[in-house]
Formats: C-alpha cells, structure tokens, sequence
C-alpha cells in the first residue's frame, strides 16, 4: 500500500470515528456537591435546614454592615422537621429570659466531611413558625428568626 494511500485509509477512519462519537453523549465526570447544614445549640443537633437566610448582612470582621445596628436578623427554614424542633429552645429563651445563645452551623459534603463551620454570636429567637407541608406524610415546615450580634467563621 501506498503513503497516500495509508494517509487517506487514516483519515477516513478518524473522520467516521469522530463522526460516531457526535451521536453519543458525553458524560461529565464532574457532579454537584452535596451540602448540607446542621444547627447545633449547646451541644443538642437540630438537624439539618434547608435555607438560610442573612448571612450577607454581615461584614468580613462579622458585624452587621449597616451602621450603627448592633444585631441583624437570619432567617432559617426547613422543609420537613425530622429532628427536634427549635419551638422548645426558643419558648424557653424568650419565656425564661435566658441570655443570648452561640449557635453553631455546620456544613457538611455528602461523605460527613466538615467544610465550613459558622458561630452565629449571641443570638436570640425573634419568631418562630411551623406549618402543615403535607398532611398525608405528616411533614412540617419550621422557621426560625433569629437577632444575630456577630458572626464567626472557623
């Protein structure tokens, strides 16, 4: 066989091989990240919230940005309550006049790992609220205001 001929044979193939690949899917061996966060309060885990809400009203040092407020408020919500609600901690802060709490948000990746940990400083309920989500599988939608004094990051 000739050169030209091996070159023309090469070529052909390589254009019916690509021309096969553009009929099939590619798969993308990348995936979104889980993530999940847990509010934990004195040590008690109140699962995982779906939102939250707020954080971007605080500065890099962890103050709220605007001047001359001392607290800003964070809103959280979840969807289906299947660990212990907030209404009893928040009953008790706002009936028993407990001081301010630290409230820890932990993030975590689809294997448990912790990615990112936040104290939410001195924080008091401002409201809470649940409703009916779905009365057939007796789900619930909780949410929670919070006044937050300062944030911090670890």
């Amino acid at each position: 066989m000739s050169r030209t001929l091996m070159r023309k044979a090469a070529y052909a193939l390589g254009v019916v091989g690509f021309a096969g690949m553009l009929g099939q899917s590619i798969k993308a061996a990348l995936k979104p990240s889980v993530l999940t966060t847990y509010v934990e309060i004195d040590g008690v885990d109140f699962g995982p919230f779906d939102a939250i809400e707020g954080l971007d009203k605080f500065a890099r040092d962890g103050f709220p940005i605007a001047e001359g407020s001392s607290f800003e408020a964070i809103h959280l919500s979840r969807e289906f309550v299947t660990h212990p609600s907030l209404y009893l901690w928040a009953k008790n802060q706002t009936s028993r006049k407990y001081g301010p709490k630290d409230i820890h948000l932990i993030t975590e990746n689809e294997e448990g790992n912790v990615v990112s940990r936040k104290v939410l400083q001195l924080a008091q309920p401002l409201s809470w609220s649940v409703e009916s989500s779905n009365p057939s599988l007796g789900g619930f939608n909780e949410s929670v205001d919070l006044a937050v004094q300062k944030i911090s990051v670890f």
